[in-house]
This record gives structure tokens, sequence and C-alpha cells, in this order.
């Protein structure tokens, strides 16, 4: 090597030294209560100081080491920094000529791992945020949707008679209140699945109370033209309600013969089991304003091809 170059790195090394020891004695008398984030940025320069002072024996080893760390914190760019490690040829007559090299790629993928470890920090607390807020936002729209369920039963338990003649709000109601709920359900799982993927600026949107509400009114809004697409009849069959049939179906047991009547007062026979439960068609009412809710893709989908069908149907022959 140049006398120059090697006089050169040398300086570059005792200026490193220098700069580490001072960074040590820093960290060592500093008190850092409540101050996590600037004690991890301090440990971080540290750490990297380090790098510039490793004997040259041992940078492959180190570089291995870190590459090993770095796939295990799923870091983004771990593929990329394999490679070129992978890439490094390495000349036994001159066993140093890659060590710059070397270490300008342990630097980076020390960068590149404490990249990712500080958004873990900070994106910690955003998560729980987020999830916290469309928790409960998702409860609430639950209640809502489980409500007229809960009346009904109420009504069961105190033994008065079930009037529901006066629910014809009842099917758009379900309809609305379950979008809701599908929408904020896909929220949540969409964000538990993809934490790792969004960026700090991602998860601070998703903790904002506009972004949750804008994702809830799309679910409800999407899942209420469902129900005015199924109530028109464009589709029909046995994957689609009736709103005919809308309504509560009820089950006695032990039920009674062939032959008997219905009337177990008649008969003197106790009811020892009753069900209520809604029917067929509004359960696949439930189905379909839940998919299209928790769906982004569903709604969007029935329209383009609605379109389609009526422009189509509208080319003259």
């Amino acid at each position: 090597m140049d006398p120059a170059l090697a006089q050169k790195a040398d300086a570059a090394k005792q200026a490193a030294l220098k700069d580490l020891s001072a960074a040590l004695a820093e960290l060592r008398r500093t008190d850092w209560t409540n101050r996590e984030n600037e004690s991890w940025n301090q440990a971080y320069r540290i750490e990297r100081l380090f790098v510039l002072y490793e004997p040259s024996q041992y940078l492959r080893e180190e570089l291995t080491r870190r590459l090993a760390q770095a796939f295990e914190e799923n870091v983004g760019a771990w593929k990329r920094l394999n490679l070129a490690a992978q890439a490094l040829a390495v000349d036994p007559s001159h066993p140093g000529a890659n060590d710059a090299i070397i270490r300008s790629l342990l630097l980076e993928t020390l960068e590149e791992t404490h990249s990712t470890k500080q958004r873990k920090f900070f994106s910690r607390p955003i998560r729980r945020e987020a999830t916290t807020k469309i928790v409960w936002f998702g409860l609430a729209a639950f209640t809502l949707f489980i409500l007229p369920y809960l009346v009904l039963y109420y009504n069961l338990l105190r033994h008065e008679p079930i009037n529901i003649s006066s629910w014809s709000w009842l099917p758009l109601y379900c309809a609305a209140t379950t979008g809701l709920f599908g929408a904020l359900f896909s929220r949540l799982l969409y964000l538990q699945s993809n934490w790792n993927a969004l960026t700090i600026g991602g998860l601070k949107d998703a903790r904002d109370y506009a972004s949750i509400l804008l994702r809830a009114s799309v679910g409800m809004i999407g899942a209420v033209i469902v129900f005015f697409f199924l109530k028109s009849g464009i589709v029909s069959g046995g994957l689609f309600p009736d709103f005919t049939q809308i309504g509560i179906e009820g089950f006695k047991f032990p039920p009674p013969a062939p032959g008997e009547t219905a009337d177990y007062a008649a008969r003197d026979i106790p009811v020892s089991f009753r069900l209520y439960y809604p029917s067929k068609s509004w359960a696949l009412l439930v189905v379909w304003s839940f998919l299209a809710g928790f769906s982004e893709r569903l709604v969007p989908s029935i329209l383009r091809e609605t379109e389609f069908t009526f422009d189509k149907s509208a080319t003259p022959k």
C-alpha cells in the first residue's frame, strides 16, 4: 500500500478511536432518564464508530453476523445487502483488498438495521392507539348491529308479546350497521397483518379519526347500495335474500308429532325449549351487507358489471 494512503488510513482510525472514546465517556456520564430516544441514537452512533475501528481480519465475520441480525429483524434491504456481500470475492494474495468495501457495506447494514429498529420503536405506541380506536369503533358498530336482537330477546325474557310490525326500518338498518361493522373489522385485520409494511406516516393516518370514519362510511354506504341492488331483483337465486321472507322464525321443543296440533296449551304439554332466530333471507342480507362493508372491491365490481350490462342492453343491434 502507498505509504501516504496508509498514513491517511491510520489517521482516520485514530480519529475514529478518539470519537469512540469520547462517545463512550458521554454515554456513561449522561443521565438518560426520560430520554430513551436520545440514548438509543447515541448507542447506534457508537456502534457505527466501532465499524471504523474494526480490525481487518474480523470484518467479514462481523458482516456475516450483522446480516444475520438484519434477517432476524426483517430488514427490507436484507436481500440486496446479502447479495452484495456474496459478490465480494476473496483474494488470498491480497486479503485486505476489499476492506473499504466491506466496511461500507457493514455500515449500510447497520444503518438499515437501526432504521428498522427505530421504526418499530416509534410505531409501537401509534399501533396501540390506532388499534384501540378501531376496536372501540368496531364495538360501537357491533352494538348498533345487535341492538334489535337485544330488544327482541328482552321482550321474550319479560314474556311480553313480540310486536315487530312497526319495524319497517329493520332491513335497511340491518344492512347499514352490518356494513359499518364489516368495514371496521376489515380495517382492523388489514392493519394487524400489514403493520410492518406501513410507513410512520401511514400508521399516523391509520390512527386518525378522519381515516377511521372515512373507511367506516365507505363500508356503510357500500352495504346500503348492495341492499338496494338486491331489492331491485336484478339478481335472484338461493344465494340472495327474498325480502318478502325477512322476519323472525320460531321453533318449539319437543316438536308436535304429525297430525297433532301445534297448540301446546290445548294438549297440556309443557314447552321446555323455544328458539327465535332471523329467517334465512334476513341472514343472507346480513352476509351480503357484511361482505359489502368488508370488501373494498365488491361494490365497485358490482357497479362495473351493472354498467356493462346496461351499456350492452342499450346498444342497438
